[in-house]
């Protein structure tokens, strides 16, 4: 794989992987101590209470990546409007703009400059990429450790679907596939197959990790959190660390910095009259 395959290879993976006040001083979070809360019940209110909510996000992320045992650091401008747009800039390393994206809840759009090309077209086209299922709001909720569409109670759901327990030191929720576990003749709770998993801090009950399973054991995307930090009244890990199993493995770890949140952010995205579409033939659809 030459170089600019691979940087081409880069800009569409970083759809999938990568997309909080001015002024606002953070501080790093001290672990505070908490009743011991195991059932499914009230893990998932506590999720609920402790999510990172906002209307628009911006931040700059220094990532590394491994895609095919290729190495290439990157930079990436990140901006988010709540569940309708996750719009990225991304940059080599001290580099210009190699590719720009913008998802929306129905559509997906990139510019490749190195190749002067574009695509526009369906939100399924991030399944297509992914191992798993994959919408802006999953996305969106993978960069900013939410567990909205990940792991939540929908309409129908009862809190059956749904197992809790302890895991090294945090606690582990995981949802199984729309129905109950199953129970052995001596009373034992099976471990379900599939299904998706957080694991929660229990200090503060921030997603230190996520598991998103695909329709077979070896397709998954695994995220953890750490470096919390007080934004205001929010609290987000400040690095990502993401592992993407699938037909071909990619890893990044990213750190967030001029994190800017509830400020109205542009987010500009035109294709130059030069450049030309990507055609189904071209190598980015089949790869």
């Amino acid at each position: 794989m030459n170089k600019i395959r691979t940087l081409r290879r880069l800009s569409l993976a970083l759809c999938i992987l990568l997309s909080l006040n001015i002024g606002c001083k953070t501080k790093d979070i001290a672990k505070k101590s908490t009743v011991n809360i195991k059932s499914p019940e009230a893990l998932l209110e506590k999720l609920e209470q402790n999510r990172f909510d906002f209307e628009w996000f911006g931040a700059k992320l220094s990532a590394k990546t491994v895609i095919e045992g290729k190495k290439i650091d990157v930079t990436l401008k990140l901006r988010i409007r709540k569940d309708s747009a996750i719009w990225m800039s991304v940059s080599p390393a001290l580099g210009i703009e190699m590719a720009r994206v913008l998802i929306t809840k129905d559509s997906v759009k990139f510019i490749n400059r190195f190749e002067k090309a574009y695509h526009a077209g369906p939100i399924s086209y991030l399944s297509y990429l992914a191992p798993v299922e994959m919408n802006l709001i999953i996305l969106q909720s993978i960069l900013l450790g939410n567990a909205a569409k990940i792991l939540e109670k929908e309409e129908g759901d009862t809190f059956e679907f749904f197992k809790a327990s302890e895991n090294k030191g945090n606690f582990l929720l995981k949802k199984t596939k729309k129905k109950k576990p199953k129970i052995t003749a001596s009373g034992k709770q099976l471990e379900s197959e599939g299904g998706n998993k957080v694991w929660l801090d229990p200090a503060n009950f921030k997603i230190v990790k996520s598991e998103i399973n695909g329709n077979k054991a070896t397709k998954k995307i695994i995220t953890s959190y750490s470096d919390f930090k007080q934004i205001g009244e929010l609290l987000f890990g400040h690095k990502l660390e993401l592992t993407v199993k699938g037909a071909e493995p990619v890893t990044v770890v990213a750190q967030f910095s001029k994190v800017v949140v509830n400020q109205a952010l542009k987010l500009p995205y035109s294709v130059p009259e030069k450049y030309r579409p990507y055609y189904s033939s071209d190598k980015v659809f089949d790869e």
